[in-house]
């Protein structure tokens, strides 16, 4: 292909990029190694969901819908959820298909449909400890009988590294020995990892930056 012929190919495919959510820009201009990671736990997240069979996905709390895009890769419906409207909108008018939907509400409590996989991943850190019995029990009013949840959330015994920024946000820290408990008690199966930065692994919990549980078969 001739040099011309490329930059031809190249500008058309520009003009039909779409220009990035205001979340995901800030991440690349600002911050784009937080980016690689948040993208990482989307990656390990969707590896751990069902495959080779039908699969809906409902995401509470997916932001603006871009890493919705990975977990709904082998999905055959997918639903994000999030109380930011002004991100929903942008995943409405740039991501939704016949296969992604997107709802802009405060989760708690409601009832979306019936899925085979709830995900939520850097959510639970930012809801109050008095709702967080809500949060489970929204994860499991969504499930199917032998439906599974994917969460994930910084550990707490990373705080001390956290950013002022960070903290501000984060009022509800689990450590793995808390998210364990909270996890077993509704469903019949847990399995712990860690991440390292985009690493996935199942080393020493306390010394995990971030923590990742896969629980299927609810109580």
């Amino acid at each position: 292909m001739s040099h011309e012929l490329w930059m031809e190919v190249m500008d058309g495919l520009a003009n039909k990029c779409l220009e990035l959510s205001k979340y995901f820009t800030h991440q690349i201009l600002c911050n784009p190694r937080h980016l690689l990671f948040t993208l990482s736990r989307y990656k390990a997240a969707a590896r751990l969901l069902p495959r080779y069979r039908e699969c809906a996905v409902l995401e509470l709390g997916c932001n603006e819908g871009i890493g919705s895009l990975i977990l709904a890769e082998n999905a055959t419906a997918f639903t994000g959820v999030d109380f930011d409207a002004d991100g929903i909108a942008w995943a409405r008018e740039n991501l939704a298909n016949d296969k992604l939907s997107f709802i802009a509400d405060d989760f708690l409590g409601k009832s979306y449909g019936t899925f085979d996989a709830v995900v939520s991943l850097d959510v639970i850190e930012h809801i109050a400890q008095q709702e967080e019995s809500r949060f489970f029990d929204t994860i499991l009013a969504n499930l199917t009988r032998d439906g599974i949840c994917v969460m994930g959330t910084p550990n707490d015994t990373a705080s001390r590294y956290a950013s002022e920024e960070s903290k501000k946000g984060h009022i509800n820290m689990y450590t793995s020995e808390r998210l364990y408990k909270a996890s077993a008690e509704r469903f019949k199966n847990v399995f712990f990892f860690g991440m390292n930065d985009e690493v996935l692994h199942t080393g020493f919990d306390h010394m995990c930056h971030y923590l990742m549980v896969l629980a299927c078969n609810p109580r």
